[in-house]
C-alpha cells in the first residue's frame, strides 16, 4: 500500500467528493473565527481538522487544515 501525506489525502477527498474545481491546500495554526463548518477525522489519535473556502466566481477553493494530538 502506498503511503500518502495529509495534504494529498485531503486533496483526493475533495476531488472525489467535491466539485470539479482547482484546489489548493494550506496549513494554518488556528482557524479564523468566521469559519462556519470545520470537519475532523481521527487517525492514530491525531485529529486532522479541515475546512474549505470556495470562490464561486473562479471555481477554486482553498482547503485549510490543522493537526492536534490527543493523549
Amino acid at each position: 500500500m502506498k503511503r500518502i501525506g495529509i495534504e494529498e489525502t485531503l486533496l483526493e477527498y475533495f476531488k472525489v467528493t467535491g466539485k470539479d474545481w482547482q484546489y489548493s491546500i494550506q496549513y494554518i495554526d488556528n482557524f479564523p473565527k468566521d469559519i462556519i463548518e470545520i470537519r475532523s477525522v481521527c487517525i492514530n489519535n491525531k485529529h486532522i481538522h479541515f475546512c474549505e473556502e470556495g470562490d464561486l466566481n473562479n471555481f477554486n477553493s482553498i482547503i485549510y487544515w490543522t493537526l492536534d494530538a490527543t493523549k
